[in-house]
């Protein structure tokens, strides 16, 4: 028995469930690609490059924008020399922010001067979501090693190769930015990525 054309109703009924189809594909092909690295932030010009011109008043507006909790201390402190040599002998205040990111913890410490809201050093401390002393899991493991591979890779971006290159230590150094990264782990099951950030 010979098949019988089909309407152009269910034809265009065909096509349009099929683009339809397609249209949906693209755009979460789309949003997959365009899934933004959440450490970019990190790095944009007005906060990396140019931090010494970074305003308080700026830090707490992107601190808002990507939802991170306030946890302020309204002392004077002095940053130990290990990660800031304070060669103008800054007295600086603190402002803290804590985040949950996909597979860790953030603490972002906000170092500037209380005369000028200049913020003087960006000091980031990533950790295990929970604070309980254990071994970490397989995945927790691989969490760490791909955020230091990524910290390493957009830092490297926009310094260059690091100046100095050990097991759990990284330093870069460009037009007097410097930005130092390290990795923390011992047999109890503490471990954290710290990265310090400042102008020299």
């Amino acid at each position: 028995m010979p098949l019988l054309p089909r309407s152009r109703g269910t034809l265009a009924h065909i096509l349009m469930t099929n683009l339809q189809k397609i249209t949906i594909l693209l755009i979460f092909l789309s949003f997959i690609s365009c899934k933004k690295n959440e450490d970019e932030y990190l790095f944009e010009e007005n906060r990396f490059e140019n931090i010494g011109s970074l305003k308080l008043e700026k830090v707490i507006e992107t601190e808002k924008k990507i939802g991170s909790k306030e946890r302020t201390y309204n002392n004077v402190f002095e940053l130990g020399n290990d990660y800031y040599r304070n060669v103008h002998n800054y007295i600086l205040s603190l402002k803290v922010y804590e985040r949950s990111q996909e597979n860790l913890k953030l603490e972002t410490d906000y170092f500037y001067t209380r005369n000028d809201s200049l913020v003087k050093v960006i000091f980031y401390e990533w950790s295990p979501k929970t604070d309980t002393l254990r071994k970490l899991k397989i995945s927790e493991k691989k969490a760490f090693e791909d955020k230091i591979t990524n910290l390493k890779s957009l830092i490297s971006k926009k310094l260059g190769a690091p100046k100095v290159q050990k097991v759990d230590e990284y330093k870069w150094l460009l037009n007097n930015l410097a930005a130092e990264l390290y990795y923390d782990a011992d047999g109890s099951g503490f471990t954290r990525i710290r990265l310090a950030v400042y102008k020299m």
